[in-house]
């Protein structure tokens, strides 16, 4: 009873706030339209943080703040500026971002072809990769034709360099050890808790990837900046540099204050002194085109799980729910209007049973006839990967981080700890197996078998499905798994993935398979269609209220679902269920 109490009261405070604030969202902006843009204008861009590939899963923050337009929606924008003839030219705002290089490069390719079309690009930076390391925010700056660095400014880029912890003598030192295992030498993700440095294989493919990845940023800054290549690496040994320096190298253009770069700006815009965010040009609806085809986006972003979206209104964190792009997918591929479908991945991985549901549901997808093309964001590694790999075509920038054909499972046992401590554990079962993934004791020398052939499984199954689906046989399989790590260029070289490109090559592959002419404009729809935000955050606090052991369900009474649907909002039953804590199996 008193679970039930407290349960009630909290859903009835939630749906009252929810009240409130929708009531002073809709007085506040209700009788307000978004202001015409100018005839000439200057597109500004803040790129001190890159776009999200996803929209914030931050309800409540984006109530009281717009959250900033995602990869796709900024690619797009930039897209559309640089064909309409009201813009001029694009003004960035450049900061220290520890950013993926694949979203850097389909930014300088959006930036690129801005510049092509005659319009200027001015960037400006406070500093430039003042910590050393973090190179993207010059990577980007490389791409404008005017670089602007603050007098008090440096530039900072020395290199690029991976740190890994190695807990498994301090772990071992209070008592817990790491049980588990992985398949095969190249999968390190686990060596973390395991080893004690790097291993051999894990050394050889991290350091082949730094170079890979670093020899695209010099290949690319040296072709922007007019510097040899082997000048530029002397350049970078030698940072960090001062500004006059930097710019006595033309590793920048000019060093001044905003203000300086700004006047630069209004010069070159003939004195239209009419600048527009990004943000305010991408809420400008553009004209459809009637009869324009229409391609599907499905996002897969952050850790692939099983099941829908997290349920707490209050989560921030991105993941991949398999459930909800598997029906994001069957939507899809349902939709007569949608004549192909885009998957755009940037996830490090998750569960196998998750990801290959979603690899299931990409091709079911083109079993029904919608060709089905990936472009991979930063990162679309391991489980990743595998949600990719039955693809019509897999496009990937050459700086994605790849491949990662491998699974690993591992989980913690801590009994030297608890004896320390004075706590004895003992075990009734039915059942050989049952309890193997204890934490409080360790597998016996069966389940270790048992944990042996389950990763063995797997292990096969990813490996058959990368053959099958990439036409590899089995030597050049073996050759691309066993847990290596890929560049997107190298990807490509092991038969991995199709082209090399962003989003934009996608759309292109997509418009070929769909018998689409390649002049011919799309347009991109969002799967699933995105809700209203009040209504996400209705529907997580109702579920948040219902979260008990058993799972029971809360429905609001019909005064209050009246009441919230006056704001647009449908307070639906919440049923959740917690589920108990697996091992980690990737």
């Amino acid at each position: 009873m008193r679970r039930f109490i407290v349960g009630l009261l909290a859903t009835i405070g939630a749906f009252t706030l929810i009240s409130l604030a929708a009531g002073l969202y809709v007085a506040l902006t209700g009788p307000f339209s978004a202001k015409p843009l100018p005839d000439k204008m200057v597109l500004s861009v803040d790129l001190r943080t890159l776009p999200p590939e996803s929209d914030s899963t931050d309800l409540l923050g984006g109530i009281w703040r717009d959250n900033p337009p995602d990869m796709a929606t900024t690619l797009q924008a930039l897209w559309r500026a640089a064909d309409d003839p009201r813009v001029l030219g694009l003004y960035v705002e450049i900061g220290d971002e520890d950013g993926g290089l694949a979203r850097v490069q389909e930014l300088r390719e959006a930036i690129a072809r801005f510049r092509a079309k005659g319009k200027f690009t001015i960037g400006f930076a406070e500093s430039l990769a003042s910590n050393g390391e973090r190179f993207a925010d010059y990577y980007l700056a490389a791409a404008l034709d005017e670089i602007w660095l603050q007098p008090s400014g440096s530039f900072g880029v020395t290199g690029m360099a991976v740190e890994t912890p190695f807990l498994k003598e301090g772990l071992g030192k209070l008592g817990i050890r790491i049980e588990g295992g992985k398949r095969y030498e190249y999968k390190s993700a686990p060596d973390t808790f395991t080893e004690q440095g790097y291993t051999g294989p894990a050394r050889q493919n991290l350091q082949q990837l730094l170079d890979s990845l670093y020899g695209q940023f010099i290949d690319d800054v040296s072709h922007d900046r007019k510097i040899p290549s082997e000048r530029l690496r002397q350049l970078v040994d030698a940072a960090p540099l001062d500004p006059d320096r930097a710019k006595a190298e033309h590793l920048v253009d000019k060093i001044g204050y905003r203000a300086d770069a700004m006047a630069a700006v209004w010069q070159r815009a003939d004195n239209v002194r009419e600048m527009v965010s990004l943000d305010e040009y991408s809420a400008e609806q553009p004209r459809r085109r009637s009869g324009a085809p229409v391609f599907a986006l499905v996002r897969i972003a952050g850790a692939i799980v099983s099941g829908t979206a997290s349920n707490s209104p209050l989560d921030s964190e991105t993941t991949a729910a398999a459930d909800d792009i598997v029906d994001a997918l069957d939507a899809a591929a349902r939709a007569k209007q949608v004549k192909a479908i885009i998957v755009r991945i940037d996830s490090p991985g998750g569960t196998y049973p998750a990801a290959d549901a979603i690899a299931d549901g990409v091709a079911r997808a083109r079993a029904n006839g919608k060709p089905v093309i990936v472009s991979m964001g930063d990162v679309a590694a391991s489980g990743g990967y595998l949600a990719a790999v039955r693809a019509d075509a897999i496009v990937a920038e050459p700086t994605t981080i790849t491949a990662s054909i491998g699974v690993f499972g591992m989980w913690p046992v801590a009994t030297d700890l608890l004896k320390t401590l004075g706590v004895r554990f003992e075990r009734l079962k039915v059942g050989s197996n049952a309890g193997m993934y204890s934490t409080f004791l360790p597998p016996t020398d069966a389940q270790k078998a048992a944990i042996a052939r389950e990763l063995d499984s797997i292990y096969a199954d990813f490996t058959r499905q990368v053959g099958d689906a990439r036409k590899l046989d089995d030597a050049r399989v073996d050759r691309a798994a066993r847990g290596r790590v890929f560049s997107g260029n190298d990807a490509k070289t092991a038969g991995l993935i199709d082209e090399l490109g962003g989003l934009q090559t996608a759309l292109t592959l997509a418009k070929a398979k769909a018998g689409i002419g390649a002049s011919t404009a799309v347009e991109l729809q969002r799967f699933p269609i995105e809700e209203n935000r009040w209504q996400r955050l209705a529907d997580r606090l109702v579920r948040l209220a219902g979260i008990d052991s058993r799972g029971p369900s809360i429905r609001a009474p019909r005064e209050l679902r009246d009441a919230l649907a006056r704001f647009g909002i449908a307070a639906r039953p919440g049923n959740v269920r917690l589920p108990p804590l697996p091992p980690l199996w990737r």
